[in-house]
This record gives C-alpha cells, sequence and structure tokens, in this order.
C-alpha cells in the first residue's frame, strides 16, 4: 500500500551539515593519478582543482535531490494536494523546495570564481587558500538554507506516514460510528488482508481492503477519526480531512448498529448519517444494518421503519455484504468531483 502513497519512497534527504560534511569526506578522499614528471606545483594544481569540482558537485547533488526527488504538488492527485496542506501547507513546502533549488547557481559562480584562481596561482599556499575559500563560501550558502532543509525532512515524515490509496480506483468509504462493524466489512470483502495504515492527524489505523465486482477492481476503505462522529466533536484538521475524503468517495456506505451494542443509540446513528448526507450530498449513500442476527425484533423493526431502503447484512458471517457490494459498485461515479468539493467548501466559509 505504501507504494501507492507518492511521498512514501522519497529517498532519505540530508541535513545542511550532514551535506557539507558528506561533501568534504568524499571530495578529500578523492586521489587523483598524474605523472610523476609534472612539476610538483601542477600537480598540487590538479588536486586542488579536482578536490574543488568533487565538493561542489556532491553539494549540488544533494540539493538537487532534495527538490527534484519530491513529488510535484501540481502534479498529485487532489487528495494528495488536499493532505499535504493540511499537515505541513503547500505555499510553505513551495517555498522551502525553491529556496534550496535556489543555492545552487551562486555554487557554481564561487566554484567557477575560485577554480580559475587556482589556475593562475603561483604558489601551493595561494591554490589552498582558494579551494578552501571556496569550500567555506559554499558551505555557508548550505548552512544558510538550512531551515529550509529541516522542514522539507519533516514535511517527508509526515506525507511518507499518509495511507497509500490509488485515488483514481473505483472507492468506497465506510462510515459510522466505531464497532457497528466497519473492519469488519473491509476484512469480510477484502480479496486479500487488508493493509493498515495511519492518518497523521488520527491515533488509529486506516483500513484499506481490495475488491473484485465482476471485471471491476475496487478499494473499500475505513477511515477512523473521520467519519465515525459528529462534526461538533471534530478539531478543523479532521474538517479539512474530510473534505479531502470528497476527492477518494465514489460511494460511501454508512453502517448502522441496531442492537446498539456499539455503545451509541440508534437515534444517535442516524444524527450522524443525517451530517455525512450533509457533508457529502452529491455521492451516493447506502445504508447498511449489520448485527440483524443480534439485534432484538422490535429494534430491528424500528431500523427497518427508519431506513426502508437499506441493506441488512451480518458483516461477520459475510451474509448479505455480496448484494451489497455489487449495488455500491453500481453507484460508482468516475466524473470528476471537483466541483462537488468545492461547494462543499464554500457552504463551510458561509456557515
Amino acid at each position: 500500500m505504501r507504494r501507492l502513497n507518492p511521498f512514501a519512497n522519497i529517498p532519505s534527504i540530508m541535513t545542511a551539515e550532514e551535506i557539507v560534511e558528506f561533501a568534504h569526506n568524499r571530495s578529500v578522499k578523492i586521489s587523483m593519478k598524474s605523472s610523476l614528471r609534472m612539476k610538483k606545483l601542477e600537480r598540487t594544481r590538479i588536486r586542488e582543482i579536482t578536490r574543488l569540482q568533487e565538493f561542489s558537485k556532491q553539494i549540488k547533488i544533494k540539493l538537487t535531490e532534495a527538490v527534484e526527488e519530491f513529488p510535484s504538488i501540481e502534479r498529485l492527485h487532489p487528495f494528495y494536494v488536499e493532505l499535504s496542506e493540511i499537515l505541513i501547507g503547500n505555499d510553505k513546502l513551495k517555498q522551502s523546495l525553491g529556496a534550496v533549488y535556489k543555492c545552487i547557481p551562486p555554487i557554481d559562480d564561487i566554484t567557477d570564481k575560485h577554480l580559475q584562481a587556482i589556475k593562475l596561482a603561483g604558489e601551493f599556499r595561494q591554490m589552498k587558500r582558494s579551494r578552501s575559500a571556496a569550500k567555506g563560501r559554499i558551505a555557508s550558502i548550505v548552512k544558510a538554507t538550512a531551515k529550509n532543509l529541516d522542514f522539507i525532512i519533516e514535511a517527508k515524515k509526515a506525507l511518507s506516514r499518509l495511507p497509500g490509496i490509488s485515488p483514481n480506483s473505483p472507492t468506497i468509504v465506510c462510515a459510522g460510528f466505531p464497532n457497528v462493524g466497519k473492519s469488519t466489512l473491509v476484512k469480510a470483502v477484502s480479496t486479500a488482508e487488508p493493509e493498515i495504515a495511519y492518518y497523521p492527524f488520527t491515533t488509529r489505523s486506516v483500513i484499506v481492503g481490495h475488491l473484485r465486482v465482476d471485471n471491476h477492481s475496487v478499494q473499500i476503505v475505513d477511515t477512523p477519526g473521520i467519519l465515525d462522529r459528529p462534526m461538533a466533536e471534530r478539531n478543523e484538521i479532521e474538517r479539512e480531512a474530510i473534505a479531502a475524503l470528497k476527492y477518494l468517495a465514489h460511494v460511501i456506505i454508512f453502517m448502522v448498529d441496531p442492537s446498539e451494542a456499539c455503545g451509541w443509540t440508534f437515534d444517535q446513528q442516524l444524527n450522524l448519517l443525517a451530517e455525512v448526507r450533509k457533508m457529502f450530498p452529491m455521492n451516493p449513500i447506502l445504508i447498511a444494518i449489520n448485527k440483524i442476527d443480534l439485534t432484538q425484533p422490535d429494534k430491528l423493526a424500528i431500523a427497518r421503519e427508519k431506513l426502508p431502503e437499506s441493506h441488512e447484512i451480518i458483516a461477520v458471517e459475510g451474509i448479505g455484504v455480496e448484494k451489497l457490494m455489487r449495488d455500491a459498485v453500481e453507484e460508482v461515479d468516475l466524473t470528476p468531483l471537483q466541483e462537488t468539493v468545492d461547494d462543499y467548501l464554500a457552504s463551510l466559509s458561509k456557515g
């Protein structure tokens, strides 16, 4: 699942001090073979030139990798763009990446000027002073952008922990209070063991299952901490995460436990259902009444009356699940969801 997260495979990024130390070590270890017939002065000149070139080269490689190996925000699916904005702030990330990249031209200028000085120097000390001065000035440039590198490193850590979800695949998102059977449903329908990851802004695991319905490959997601309690109990980050989820959810299955063994009353579950409908006004929502085998007849009758077009299932035994999944896939609309998200965000700002 991690491979689906565009931030998961970013190579290790060095701090400013680590980059300078790495480049220095590479430059001093380099050995140049030169003819013994050459004068010592010329052999020294070649060595100093080579060491400065190597130092400059390694610095630029590490800075370039820090920038170019980071996925371009503009090319990401809106789901990951939104999550990146929530976690780190995309403008700040772009500024930091740009600041690091802007270090390269002045490093080139310093390198060229001091290489020229070494080539023209007439004594050993002049050559070594030029090489040392160049390395010092280049190191200063790198250290001056240390805060930007540190921010990029922290961004990588945060974003690499995001769940790997394929935003372009038909996706079913489960909603409902904890313990109503969402994770059980994901496990029941998955063709393999469901994968587990974490949203950095929740304390619980995200469960992603994959299934095939007829010729369709579908993913089903349980996102605890996101769609499992009233909006009044959510912080701002969780509200924004719900907006991001709109880019992902093609269909929502809202699960209800009429037995109330989950710890919430049936009326509380109906209230949450009403909120989810407001959050996702344009998304198909299928209602699944779970645990019908454990529910008292009078409570089941009330659930059937209040939710007349629901699916009745026993997720733990797989009863009624196949029909639920088929109907969910039939509801999948793969047209872009941008307008829906924009409308929702506009409604939040009005509220």
